[in-house]
Order: structure tokens, then C-alpha cells, then sequence
């Protein structure tokens, strides 16, 4: 197998980038119009090709040359480390999806060479413009924190000489650690792969394959409706719970399955996977489902959680599951126009060493909707986590 099939992404990541273009379609049009004025009309084209079909035939410049004018339009909506690694990985992903990983290395290596500077209406430039850097001149950080973001996800490390020592063989604990977090995220961020690319990249993957054995798999509508389960025996022959063995086209829908989606058919699998003697990497089978009440569900507001102490040190770590901490509150977008957010006192002033050991929860509060708006998952996943974090 080769490198190009070792890893797996986002699959809905070019779908994402499409929507981010049209959001920014202006400003990209913009940029590349002042391009071609200062006689960058090959880079132009290779980007306007790029910006109209990200999955079609296009060239690591052209993509560069996008990224660059995206990673320049979008700065005021991306605050924090977390924000701009998400924002990054929408266009990691969609490149290692559609072109491969040489295309991924290709791309950055184009961006170092570019730059997108602000208006300066001195100079006679009353809006953003792109230009080639010069040959002894440095990256600009935007362009090395890409090239930083693509040597984690690729497992790469700093470019070498012929003379630098061998590098130790990375530990397997750690890669497999990795691993298995990505599946845990793919089973509550609702991933799915087409099920000749899940064969491709997960199955036949020597480190993914042995943990997809471990696990309950769901096959889906294109509604997201789950249409059935299944596990992976040691030969690779897809299995129900009953253990007969079933077959799959090659454009069906495929994903980790959460409990919550499973319904009584859990115990089934339970004592299946106790049959068959198989531990699994992460809690699935064995975890624990939440629903709103009827009354929280027509609410925009958690009252159960109201008034409940929580450790400061759990409010900084929902950090890693995407949760977002400001002065006197945690919160975290679902989707667009949604957001969470839990009111603390006394709140967090000056750092994870500097705060009081306690918070007490004021309020528990959905911008955009009422709670009967997330699905079984969704929901379950965050009433879990704010449980564990007033635990």
C-alpha cells in the first residue's frame, strides 16, 4: 500500500472548501484581478481554476494561491490555535482526499513562495494584492505554519540533509494512540466514507484495519438515516449481528456507529463482541446515551446543569473537544448559526495556574435554536460531556 492510501481525511473536506469559496468568492476575485494587472496572469489562471473546481485537474500554485488569498480573507473568523488547525485541515484534507499527499507537499512548498499583502493606499493599492516573494526573502508565518500543519498530519518531520543522523522509528503506542482518537472523532463528528474508499483507507490499512476489527461500523441513507450495522472479522468479511455476512456496494454510505444510532440492538453487539473476545479501542458499545427531556428539548436553556460546581482544571480541558473559553464562559459553535454556551463564576481570569480551584455553572444556553434541534448524537455527545465535566 502506498503512502497515498496510508492516510485517511475528512472526506466531506472538499465540500466544505466548495462552500468557503463561495463565501469568499468576491475577495478571491478581487485578488486575483489585481494579479493579472501586475502581470501574474499564470498564477492568476492556475488559481481561478482552482477556486471553480477544487477536485478537478489543477496545480499545486494555483491551490497555493487560493489557500493564500483564503488564509488572508478569513483571518477575522478564526481566533485561537484550535480555530485556525480546523481552518487549515478543511484544505489539508480536501487536497489529500482529491490530489494526494506529493500534491499536499507540492501546495506548500508553493505557498512559501507567496505572499498577500493588505491595501496601502500610498502606494496606489486601495485593495489586498498578491505577489511572488523574493528569492532571500523569508516565508511569511501563515506559509510556515501550513507547511508545520502538513508535516503533522503527514508524519513528517523538518526537511533533512544527508547528514543529519537517522531518526528514530516512531513509537507504535503514539501512532496507535492517534489512531484510535481519530476514530472516536469520526464516530461523534459523524464521518462517512463511500465504502470502496473506507475498504481502501481504513480496512486494508495494517494499523486502521486491526482497530476497525474492533468496532461497530453503521451503514447510512443519504439522509443519514442508519440503514444497518456491522463488524469486520479477522479475513475481512463485512458481519451483522447475527454474524451472517453481508455485502456492500461500493457507494454506500459508511461510518463508525454510535450507540445512540445502534437502539436495542446494542446488548446484541455487546455480547457479540463478548463472544468473539474483542476489546474495543474506545468506549462504544459500553457507552453511555443521553436525550434531552421533553421540556429541555422545546428549551434553549439546560436547567439541569444550573448551579452545579465543576473543577476549573476539566473547564480548560473541553479545550480538546472543541470547546472555546473566554473571561466568564465556555462555548462551542454546531454549525453556523449555533452555539452553546456555559456561563461560569467566578470565571477564568489569568490561566489554568491562577484560577480558583472551582466554578459554579450560572447557565447552560443554545444561540440559534432549542436543543430538540441536534440529532440523537449530537445531542448525547454534549449532555455527556457536560456531565463529565460537573461530575
Amino acid at each position: 500500500m502506498t503512502d497515498e492510501e496510508r492516510r485517511w481525511a475528512d472526506p466531506h473536506a472538499t465540500e466544505a472548501v466548495r462552500k468557503f469559496l463561495r463565501r469568499h468568492r468576491r475577495a478571491v476575485e478581487i485578488v486575483l484581478t489585481a494579479a493579472r494587472l501586475d502581470g501574474l496572469d499564470e498564477i492568476a489562471d492556475a488559481a481561478a481554476e482552482y477556486a471553480a473546481a477544487p477536485e478537478g485537474p489543477v496545480t499545486p500554485g494555483g491551490a497555493a494561491a487560493v489557500f493564500a488569498i483564503a488564509q488572508h480573507a478569513a483571518v477575522a473568523y478564526r481566533t485561537g490555535a484550535q480555530r485556525e488547525r480546523e481552518f487549515m485541515d478543511r484544505f489539508i484534507d480536501s487536497w489529500m482526499n482529491e490530489h494526494g499527499h506529493a500534491f499536499t507537499v507540492a501546495v506548500t512548498e508553493a505557498r512559501v513562495r507567496l505572499r498577500v499583502e493588505g491595501p496601502d493606499p500610498r502606494a496606489g493599492r486601495m485593495t489586498p494584492w498578491l505577489r511572488t516573494t523574493a528569492p532571500d526573502e523569508d516565508a511569511e508565518p501563515a506559509a510556515e505554519t501550513l507547511q508545520l500543519r502538513v508535516r503533522a498530519r503527514l508524519g513528517a518531520g523538518p526537511p533533512r540533509s544527508d547528514d543529519d543522523p537517522p531518526r528514530p522509528a516512531a513509537d507504535p503506542r503514539s501512532v496507535t494512540t492517534d489512531q484510535i482518537r481519530r476514530l472516536e472523532a469520526a464516530m461523534v463528528d459523524g464521518r462517512r466514507w463511500r465504502a470502496a474508499a473506507h475498504r481502501r483507507l481504513v480496512l486494508e490499512d495494517p494499523a486502521l484495519g486491526q482497530l476497525a476489527r474492533r468496532l461497530v461500523w453503521a451503514s447510512f441513507d443519504g439522509r443519514g438515516t442508519v440503514t444497518g450495522a456491522f463488524r469486520v472479522d479477522a479475513e475481512g468479511v463485512l458481519r451483522g449481528a447475527d454474524d451472517d455476512p453481508i455485502e456492500l456496494s461500493d457507494e454506500t454510505l459508511v461510518g463508525v456507529a454510535h450507540p445512540a444510532q445502534l437502539g436495542d440492538s446494542v446488548v446484541t453487539w455487546q455480547n457479540s463482541f463478548a463472544d468473539n473476545r474483542l476489546r474495543q479501542p474506545f468506549e462504544q458499545l459500553e457507552r453511555a446515551t443521553y436525550v434531552f427531556a421533553p421540556e429541555e428539548a422545546e428549551s434553549n436553556r439546560l436547567s439541569r446543569f444550573t448551579d452545579r460546581q465543576v473543577r476549573t482544571d476539566r473547564v480548560f480541558g473541553l479545550q480538546e473537544l472543541g470547546w472555546e473559553l473566554v473571561r466568564e464562559s465556555l462555548f462551542r459553535r454546531f454549525g453556523p448559526t449555533r452555539e452553546v454556551t456555559v456561563t461560569l463564576e467566578p470565571g477564568l481570569e489569568g490561566g489554568y495556574r491562577y484560577e480558583p480551584e472551582l466554578q459554579r455553572i450560572l447557565a447552560v444556553e443554545l444561540r440559534g435554536g432549542t436543543f430538540g434541534v441536534f440529532d440523537a448524537v449530537t445531542a448525547s455527545e454534549l449532555i455527556r460531556q457536560l456531565e463529565r465535566l460537573a461530575a
